[in-house]
């Protein structure tokens, strides 16, 4: 049960990486949410960073940075409270 649950953590991790870069910016948003409920993920951390970093031009302020931290601080006692 371990490998599988890691699994589909770092397939969903790589998800949200290939899409912050050749995707919409909806699937790496998707990835972050999805990461930030069924774990405690620094990948969503890093995913916000990513897309911030490839969109740079587009907008000043780390947007996507700020707002996987809040999702992840956001979901954690929804997933203490449902997920085991």
């Amino acid at each position: 049960m371990w490998k599988r649950r890691s699994s589909v953590r770092i397939g969903i991790g790589a998800v949200g990486v290939v899409g912050a870069i050749f995707l919409p910016v909806w699937v790496p948003v998707v990835a972050i949410g999805a990461l930030a409920l069924l774990w405690r993920a620094w990948e969503a951390m890093v995913i916000g960073l990513l897309i911030d970093l490839v969109w740079s031009p587009f907008h000043a302020a780390p947007l996507f940075t700020i707002g996987a931290i809040v999702a992840v601080w956001a979901l954690e006692p929804i997933r203490k409270e449902f997920l085991p």
